[in-house]
């Protein structure tokens, strides 16, 4: 499309044409010329084509001619009137009016962007009933944590003479025989034959036909698990799982686990349920529950299988385990402030700033790096809040325990009773799915700009394409210009 300016010369033009064709007719008293047959037939009239020809050449009016800006054929509400010829008055109405909106469009499409930055999710809960389910860890701690029969063996021994029961201090027999910390815990640990009295998986099948007792050093000392060999279980029911019957025969109680407590000390179990993935060095201690001697007690377990999305703002780890992270950063924050390590310590997280720590082998240095590890556990010098590091797990397993409390006869006193069960094969599935995705996120920011704007795909090409040509416009122009002054 093309703009004409008219400032007066075309019109002026047309009569200079007529005065010249009248006086030609006066002087030669000749008719009025006529354009032969054959161009007539072609064009209407002659000298309105001759005419027009005149008004194309460089000095004729068509040479003025402006193309319309690129701008202004874009395909948006008001584009057209700002770039156009429209009215100054026009032009600044319609230029607040698209100002407005797309100050709003702006405060929209931001919201929507961080909406979707924050990673919102859709938590789905499933009650789900299966064939079979996957049987958890039992780890058994006796609070009376070590044999003292076998203490007071070396401490006759070693001739440190029989102490009072509220002054038993293993740090003594540290090197006694020439043994490390971890040494003299293998030989003052109860016997699992001893503790263990009974132990049974289902009718008649005993646990060591279908899992094992393994030793584990805990904060407690030194515990004992029960690992199936095959995970899961078929059967449910309290007759129909693991049955374990508890003895504690010691006639002392060992009351100073690190030789940093004082106190008659105390009897009975610690116990916790895990995963097999999980470590309970330290979660038995924080986590675990307790059956008293003379008592028995049916836990119910429920599984919850927890999968999780990994996102930026709550990121976790496939692979994983958050339970042995928080064991290594305890590790890591008690070696930090130890010249030795105990038997629960683990070696690699004792070594991550390549630092490298053996077993307490003298009583003082027992004695005084114990302080340390109740200083950080029992007295809160330590938190797991201090663990950032930690990433949970995107796939978790959760056993929900619940139990119930028996007294047993007098005669029992001594002896624990422990069933750990499935009523049936149901478990909850808790999965987070996204709940608000890009497909959602593009389909607002779409809405917006086109309620608001008249804004699509489409129009941001053809305002890519006014750009360019804009600048191509220009560029010719001044390399043109650039010529003529040459």
């Amino acid at each position: 499309m093309f703009f004409i300016e008219d400032n007066g010369q075309v019109g002026e033009r047309f009569a200079d044409a007529d005065n010249i064709k009248m006086d030609n007719q006066k002087n030669t008293n000749l008719p009025p010329s006529r354009p032969s047959a054959g161009i007539s037939a072609a064009v209407p009239d002659l000298q309105e084509t001759m005419c027009m020809l005149q008004m194309m050449s460089v000095d004729g009016p068509l040479a003025e001619l402006k193309p319309k800006p690129a701008l202004s054929a874009i395909s948006m509400p008001g584009i057209a009137n700002i770039f156009g010829e429209a009215h100054l008055t026009r032009r600044i109405v319609w230029i607040l009016v698209i100002v407005s909106a797309f100050i709003i469009a702006t405060i929209q499409v931001k919201d929507r962007v961080e909406f979707y930055s924050s990673t919102p999710v859709t938590v789905n809960v499933r009650v789900t009933m299966n064939d079979t389910l996957r049987f958890p860890v039992l780890t058994i701690c006796n609070k009376n944590s070590f044999n003292m029969s076998q203490i007071r063996m070396l401490q006759a021994e070693a001739g440190l003479g029989r102490n009072s029961k509220s002054e038993v201090n293993i740090s003594q027999l540290v090197g006694v025989r020439g043994m490390d910390a971890k040494q003299l815990w293998d030989v003052i640990a109860h016997d699992p034959d001893q503790i263990i009295a009974e132990c049974w998986f289902g009718r008649n099948v005993s646990c060591n036909q279908v899992g094992r007792w393994t030793k584990v050093y805990t904060y407690l000392g030194v515990c004992y698990s029960f690992i199936r060999n095959e995970t899961w279980v078929k059967t449910t029911g309290s007759f129909n799982n693991l049955y374990v019957k508890l003895k504690d025969t010691e006639m002392e109680c060992s009351s100073l686990l690190w030789g940093a407590k004082k106190g008659e000390g105390e009897r009975g179990w610690k116990m916790l349920i895990h995963d097999l993935r999980d470590s309970p060095v330290v979660d038995v201690r924080t986590h675990g529950s307790t059956l008293d001697n003379g008592w028995g007690k049916d836990i119910r377990i429920y599984l919850r299988e927890f999968r999780t999305l990994n996102v930026w703002k709550r990121p976790c780890l496939k692979n994983g385990n958050y339970s042995k992270c928080i064991e290594r950063c305890f590790v890591a924050a008690a070696a930090d402030r130890m010249t030795c390590r105990l038997p629960f310590m683990d070696e690699i997280a004792v070594g991550y700033n390549h630092r490298k720590m053996e077993y307490c082998n003298t009583p003082d240095s027992f004695w005084n790096n114990s302080k340390e590890i109740d200083n950080l556990l029992v007295y809160g010098h330590w938190a797991r809040n201090s663990c950032s590091h930690c990433q949970r797990q995107c796939n978790q397993d959760f056993y929900i325990a619940y139990t119930e409390m028996t007294k047993m006869k007098p005669s029992e006193n001594k002896i624990s009773k422990l069933r750990v069960f499935y009523q049936d094969f149901t478990f909850d599935e808790i999965e987070e799915s996204a709940d608000y995705g890009a497909v959602s996120l593009l389909c607002d920011i779409g809405g917006s700009l086109g309620f608001l704007l008249g804004f699509s795909v489409l129009t941001v090409c053809e305002i890519v394409d006014a750009i360019v040509q804009t600048c191509l416009s220009s560029s010719r122009r001044l390399i043109n210009k650039c010529r003529g002054m040459n």
